[in-house]
């Protein structure tokens, strides 16, 4: 296998302005939103251009507009740069001086800004966002705070769950469950999930794109290191979740294709891949690649009993922002006035502006009319959001290729995961005393 397959498997295109994520059925009392402070940071009574930089385009004519009503005389520039390589020009531009006044992350990124300086600490006046700390889940509120945890680096402004998305009309016809819940409790036990592969490989159908995919169902619960940068993988769940792959690995029942190139799409098109695990943007990719397939695909849980975080987007505010005030006013906003009119299916990560009836019934005619937004705000509800440190992009390029091989080759699973923690030990050593070091002298 090439080296570049290796992390192909790891790999998911995000096209993210359809995030979700938190809520569940049964709404939390809403918090009141906060009035701001005596002492909020004053607005400019002139003309104000801001440029924000964000890794996708859609979902902010709206929300400007909106904005604009309540501020006209500030204006919002958007300049997208490519999600593959949006965070190192980000970081190029807080040393250099050259940042905008606005940033937007994706929380598989956030840390790699949890330990530099440039980025200004939201709960400092003027700003005092730690009045809004109630409307958002603990987990997503530790997951914004800076490496030592006395920072709070961003605001979130949305959040999204991990699911399955399936053909219910396969699956009815070889006689398993077909309907979302139903389908999510069957798949609770890993042997019901391995029988539904078992079947679907008699008729040139997979359950899975590679032996190893369902160990993302795990990574999207547990983070790679705590706060302190202990690894966190070395686990009996783990182990569990390495033995499910090898028995895909065993089994074949595995299609070995990458979705994410003309075979792949292809072999969604044709039924032979019959489940995919994606994120809330996933019917939309779906029906990009098989818009001819309508009706025919659903949305569940993920198997396993597993609640996973996807991802959340998120806004910075630079420190050499020549409009910070103004640039606050914006992120406020958006975060905790405009999501209440929905997000155009998805999920906002303050807590109130949950369960909007209009978001609530929307129907997706892709999915048979399924309403994919109340699932979502279930399965947002039920999971937990993870934190990630300036090392995960290290040490999760190095996990992900010797999970790769270690399954492929049937290596015991207690042992891989020790590997694979000496592994990350020995290589990113050094910088976990650097920035360990850094941390305790906060």
């Amino acid at each position: 296998m090439k080296a570049s397959d290796l992390f192909r498997r790891f790999t998911a295109a995000l096209p993210a302005f359809c995030l979700a994520v938190l809520a569940g059925c049964s709404q939390p009392a809403d918090p009141p939103v906060p009035a701001p402070p005596a002492d909020s940071p004053a607005v400019s009574q002139g003309p104000v251009e801001l440029t924000m930089w964000t890794y996708y385009p859609n979902g902010w004519d709206a929300t400007i507009a909106g904005f604009r009503r309540h501020y006209p005389e500030i204006d919002i520039k958007v300049e997208v740069h490519p999600f593959a390589e949006y965070s190192q020009k980000y970081l190029a531009a807080l040393a250099d001086g050259t940042a905008p006044d606005i940033l937007m992350v994706d929380s598989a990124h956030l840390g790699e800004f949890g330990a530099i300086e440039g980025v200004e600490n939201l709960l400092s006046p003027p700003y005092d966002a730690g009045r809004y700390q109630a409307g958002f889940s603990p987990a997503m509120w530790d997951s914004m705070l800076s490496l030592e945890g006395g920072r709070l680096i961003a605001l979130p402004l949305a959040t999204a769950p991990s699911l399955t998305y399936y053909r219910a009309d396969l699956l009815k016809a070889y006689g398993f469950p077909d309907e979302p819940e139903a389908l999510g409790t069957f798949m609770e036990d890993p042997a019901n999930w391995l029988a539904i592969g078992e079947e679907l490989l008699k008729h040139g159908s997979y359950i899975t794109q590679w032996d190893n995919e369902l160990i993302r169902f795990y990574e999207a619960s547990t983070p790679l290191f705590d706060r302190n940068l202990n690894f966190q993988r070395s686990s009996a769940e783990f182990e569990r979740a390495l033995g499910l792959a090898k028995e895909v690995n065993h089994r074949g029942l595995d299609a070995n294709v990458d979705v994410w190139n003309e075979v792949g799409e292809k072999a969604v098109r044709s039924g032979r891949i019959a489940m995919l695990y994606l994120g809330t943007w996933g019917a939309d990719q779906i029906q990009a690649w098989a818009p001819e397939l309508e009706g025919k695909w659903r949305a569940a849980r993920l198997p396993f009993g597993l609640y996973g975080f996807e991802n959340s987007s998120s806004f910075l505010l630079p420190s050499q922002g020549r409009h910070k005030a103004e640039a606050w006013k914006f992120i406020e906003h958006s975060v905790t006035v405009a999501s209440k009119d929905g997000m155009g299916g998805s999920i906002p990560a303050y807590l109130p502006a949950r369960g909007n009836p209009d978001e609530l019934e929307r129907a997706n005619a892709y999915l048979g009319g399924q309403r994919t937004y109340a699932l979502f705000e279930e399965l947002a509800g039920r999971m937990k959001e993870r934190t990630v440190t300036p090392l995960d992009k290290k040490a999760q390029a190095i996990w992900s290729q010797a999970i790769v091989k270690g399954v492929e080759a049937d290596q015991d699973s207690k042992a891989l995961l020790e590997e694979v923690r000496k592994e990350i030990e020995k290589r990113l050593g050094r910088d976990k005393e650097i920035l360990l070091e850094w941390k305790n002298k906060q």
